[in-house]
């Protein structure tokens, strides 16, 4: 399928939500409209067997990425991609094995982006996750990218990836602003939202913490990273050009 020609003035970033079900595509696709300058597409897995509902550990995202992988370089070929933003909070193995098979083509988490934002802020951040497996992974993975100077931690609210949009919405609000008083109480100045699922939650979230505790959603973080990136590159150089010697695998 040939790639349809593209405004030069417009930038057109792929979001890939990393699992089968489809509320939280939805409510991305609600909170980040397309604009006169910015068009965002959304993929996920629907409908592929292997991919899972949720993503709750590690295992699980090296899982999802294995299956989403043919489906998003299929969309990236057949579309003008100008940027992906991988929206699972994790390190997630499909941005790596994207940026390997479309060298030069910007890639990023919503977990890397994040971590950019919050120590662009200064001070120190904490991250409130999910479930109590995501604790010791993302400690490590805040490392691993370098940034564990800046952490006030990561405390987890015990609630699946899933139960933030079936919940009573005031119940999960509560929970994740009572799960956050160790990090403010640590010093965080920055919490950062530690799953896409909890976007449509901000502005709740932050008006329930104490004053002067901001709030950072990698989607968002991620869209306008991304965004500044493609616009700094001239239209010629965006489209993404697969690697002749990248295999599509994903490795973990």
């Amino acid at each position: 399928m040939a790639i349809s020609p593209a405004d030069d003035s417009k930038v057109r970033i792929l979001c890939i939500t990393p699992i089968s079900t489809t509320d939280i595509t939805a409510s991305l696709a609600q909170l980040h409209p397309p604009t006169s300058d910015l068009d965002i597409a959304f993929i996920d897995g629907r409908g592929l067997a292997n991919c899972p509902p949720a993503i709750n550990d590690d295992d699980q995202a090296a899982g999802s990425a294995a299956a989403i992988l043919p489906r998003a370089i299929e969309h990236i070929r057949s579309s003008a991609v100008d940027a992906v933003l991988v929206c699972c909070f994790s390190d997630h193995p499909l941005v790596a094995a994207l940026a390997r098979t479309f060298p030069g083509l910007p890639v990023t988490g919503i977990l890397q982006a994040a971590l950019q934002e919050a120590t662009a802020h200064g001070g120190r951040f904490g991250i409130v996750t999910t479930s109590l497996a995501w604790e010791p992974a993302l400690t490590r993975s805040v490392e691993d990218l370098g940034f564990a100077a800046h952490s006030a931690g990561v405390v987890s609210t015990g609630l699946g990836v899933l139960e933030l949009g079936d919940l009573e919405r005031r119940t999960v609000v509560d929970r994740i602003v009572e799960s956050c008083a160790p990090l403010v109480e640590g010093g965080a100045g920055s919490i950062i939202l530690g799953c896409a699922g909890m976007a449509p939650l901000e502005q709740d979230i932050r008006a329930a913490l104490p004053p002067g505790v901001i709030t950072v959603d990698g989607v968002r973080a991620g869209i306008e990273i991304l965004t500044r990136l493609a616009r700094g590159r001239p239209r010629a150089e965006r489209a993404a050009k697969p690697s002749q010697e990248a295999e599509i695998t994903c490795e973990v």
